[in-house]
C-alpha cells in the first residue's frame, strides 16, 4: 500500500492542481481508511476518486494490447524479409519463370541449381513459408557443405517446422561453445521423441553424443531411451564406425546375419584404424557398403540370399581381405579380422548354394 500510495501522490503531482488537491485529500482524510480493499466500497463524489486512482495504479502496469501490436509488427516485419529473401533469389537466379519450373523439380534438383548458401537459406525459408518442408529437404539443404546460414536458422528454430531434427542437424554442423548449447538445449527432448526421429537424425545425435561427451555420452543415451533395437544398433554402428569396438556389443539384440556381420567387420576394422591410416577409409567403405545393399532394413523373416546381401559379402569380404594384409595391422586386430572372415566365407558358401538351387 505505502509503494502505490507514492506512486498515485507521484502521478497526481503531475496533474492539475484542483483535481491533486481533491483526490490527495480523498486519500490522506483521517477519518477514512485507505487501504485497497476499502476504496473499492466508496460511492458518489468518493467514486470519482476512486476511478482516479485506479487509473493512476493501472497506468504504471504493462499494456496488453500495446504487446500483442508489437508482437505482430515483428511478425509482418519478419515475414516482410522472407518475402525480400526469397524475391532476391529469384532475381538473382533469372526471371519469374525459372520459378514456376522449379516448383516441377525434386528437392535434390532444387538444392543442386542453389549456388551459394544464401540461395539455399532461401529455398529453406520458401519451403518453411508454403509448409512444404520435410526432413529429407533439411537434410539435403542443412548437411550442403556449402550452407552457411547456420547461425540464422539457430536464432529462428522455435519458428521452423521439425524442430528437433533441423536442432540435431545444426549441433552436428555447429562448432564451439555454440554447438554445445544447442546440444544441451535440446538433448534431453531428443531422448524423448528418440523414435519419432527420423534414423538419419539419429545417427546424428549419436555423433554429437560422442562429440561432446564421449563414448560415456552414447552409454547413457542408450540407458535413457530403454536400451537399443536392432535398428538402433545398426545406426550407431553406421554412425560411429571408427570406434566401434568401444561401442555397446549386441549380445541380447536380434540381428540378421548381415547385420552381425556388419557389426563384427565394423569391430574387427576399427580395432585395426589406430594401427592404420587407410583402416578408417575401410569402416567407412563398410558403411557405405551396407547402406547401398540395404543391410539395415533386413529382418530376420527374409528367406534365403538376396543379391543384395549376396553383393554385400563380397564387397565386404575385400575390404577385411586388404586389412589382413596391411602390414600395420596389430596382432589382435588380426586375429579379429580372420575370426570375422571365417564367419563370413561361411555365408558366402551358403548363399552360393542357395542361388544355385534357384537357378536348377
Amino acid at each position: 500500500m505505502k509503494r502505490s500510495f507514492t506512486t498515485v501522490v507521484a502521478a497526481l503531482a503531475k496533474r492539475s492542481k484542483a483535481d491533486s488537491q481533491n483526490t490527495l485529500k480523498f486519500l490522506t482524510h483521517a477519518t477514512k481508511s485507505t487501504t485497497i480493499s476499502s476504496l473499492f466500497g466508496k460511492s458518489g463524489t468518493d467514486a470519482v476518486h476512486v476511478q482516479k486512482v485506479v487509473d493512476l495504479l493501472n497506468n504504471e502496469l504493462p499494456d496488453g494490447e500495446n504487446h500483442r501490436k508489437r508482437v505482430n509488427a515483428h511478425y509482418d516485419i519478419l515475414m516482410s524479409r522472407l518475402k525480400q529473401v526469397v524475391e532476391k533469389s529469384i532475381a538473382q537466379t533469372g526471371v519469374e519463370d525459372v520459378v514456376s519450373k522449379s516448383q516441377h523439380l525434386s528437392i535434390q534438383d532444387r538444392v543442386s541449381k542453389c549456388l551459394s548458401s544464401e540461395q539455399l537459406y532461401a529455398l529453406l525459408l520458401e519451403l518453411q513459408v508454403s509448409n512444404k518442408i520435410s526432413t529429407a529437404a533439411l537434410t539435403k539443404i542443412i548437411l550442403n557443405k556449402n550452407f552457411s546460414h547456420l547461425s540464422q536458422v539457430r536464432e529462428n528454430l522455435p519458428g521452423f517446422s521439425h524442430e528437433l531434427e533441423l536442432a540435431a542437424m545444426l549441433a552436428h554442423r555447429l562448432r564451439g561453445q555454440e554447438a554445445v548449447t544447442l546440444y544441451k538445449d535440446y538433448t534431453d527432448r531428443w531422448t524423448s521423441q528418440w523414435h519419432n526421429l527420423a534414423p538419419v537424425v539419429r545417427k546424428l545425435i549419436w555423433k554429437c553424443d560422442h562429440r561432446v561427451l564421449g563414448i560415456s555420452g552414447v552409454f547413457e543415451r542408450s540407458a535413457k531411451i530403454g536400451g537399443l533395437n536392432a535398428s538402433d544398433l545398426m545406426g550407431l554402428y553406421q554412425a560411429l564406425c571408427s570406434v566401434a569396438h568401444q561401442l555397446p556389443h549386441p549380445q541380447s539384440i536380434q540381428l540378421t546375419k548381415m547385420q552381425s556381420l556388419f557389426i563384427e567387420s565394423l569391430r574387427a576394422l576399427s580395432l585395426h584404424k589406430s594401427h592404420s591410416g587407410d583402416a578408417n577409409k575401410r569402416c567407412l567403405a563398410a558403411v557405405r557398403t551396407s547402406i547401398e545393399n540395404r543391410i539395415y532394413y533386413d529382418t530376420a523373416e527374409d528367406k534365403g540370399t538376396s543379391v543384395y546381401q549376396y553383393r554385400f559379402l563380397r564387397q565386404l569380404d575385400n575390404l577385411l581381405q586388404l586389412s589382413t594384409r596391411d602390414p600395420g595391422v596389430s596382432e589382435e586386430a588380426r586375429l579379429a579380422l580372420t575370426r570375422v572372415l571365417d564367419s563370413l566365407h561361411r555365408e558366402e558358401e551358403l548363399a552360393r548354394s542357395q542361388m544355385v538351387v534357384k537357378f536348377i
